[in-house]
């Protein structure tokens, strides 16, 4: 009995010894953020690296971007620093209105089919009449040639001047019309039904004098401004003949008009 009381008591001694003596830590563990995450460059500076990287390319590819859309958004009529791709062939046709001044239905070049349409300061001008406002135009015939190059210098700023092409009736012909007031062209066929737009372009600067250009060939015909191609639409047959033309009647100028053949 003796005996088993001194173990109980030296059992109960070391329970309290253990419980009174702290325990000694394994590690050292810590709560602390700075300790626990090491600086992102101490842990993985190749990551870094790479994201920086990454934001540079962005950066770059933003501005490259906005660079872009800044030249393409509005483009100068006479397009100055773009080389002129366009290749014109052998000049048939040059007309720069210097003649005397007068009807230009007394040109042998020109008909008159609709307007009042004067040869004056070296130009083709076509006097508005606010009462009609009607489409008015004048035309010239073209040879014959696998590929043909049209140009002339449009003044005026008023929407729907233009050229068209293979007239044969008032319901009947392509127009090609130029709209300053929307920075737009586009083209459309005219029959007996009425119109239909065949395709349309822009942005583009009409602002002022411009030069445009129709290049007929190869089934298709490109529509230019300056140095500048806008687009195209599908050719049926080489057109016949060509012409000044305002859609509303509005008061427009015409200048060095000018009929290529051939070359491309």
């Amino acid at each position: 009995m003796a005996a088993a009381a001194v173990a109980v008591e030296a059992a109960g001694a070391g329970v309290a010894g253990a419980v009174a003596r702290p325990t000694e830590p394994s590690g050292v563990v810590s709560t602390d953020a700075s300790q626990r995450r090491p600086p992102l460059l101490g842990r993985s500076p190749l990551r870094v690296l790479f994201r920086v990287a990454q934001v540079s390319l962005l950066l770059w590819a933003v501005v490259v971007l906005a660079e872009r859309y800044d030249e393409t958004t509005l483009r100068p009529p006479d397009a100055a620093t773009q080389a002129p791709d366009l290749v014109l062939g052998q000049q048939v046709v040059a007309d720069d209105f210097d003649g005397a001044d007068g009807p230009l239905s007394d040109s042998a070049d020109w008909e008159v089919v609709a307007g009042d349409w004067v040869t004056a300061d070296g130009e083709a001008k076509l006097i508005a009449d606010p009462e009609l406002a009607t489409p008015s135009l004048a035309l010239t015939k073209l040879p014959q040639a696998d590929r043909l190059v049209v140009q002339a210098r449009v003044s005026g700023g008023a929407d729907g001047v233009g050229l068209v092409y293979g007239y044969r009736s008032p319901q009947d012909f392509t127009r090609v019309s130029f709209n300053p007031s929307f920075a737009a062209a586009g083209v459309e066929r005219i029959d007996g039904a009425g119109a239909v737009a065949l395709n349309t372009f822009g942005p583009v600067d009409l602002a002022g004098s411009f030069d445009i250009t129709l290049e007929f060939g190869r089934d298709e015909v490109q529509v230019w401004v300056g140095n500048l191609t806008l687009g195209q639409v599908a050719l049926e047959e080489m057109p016949t003949n060509v012409g000044l033309s305002s859609a509303g009647g509005a008061a427009v100028s015409f200048d060095s008009v000018k009929v290529y053949r051939d070359g491309g």
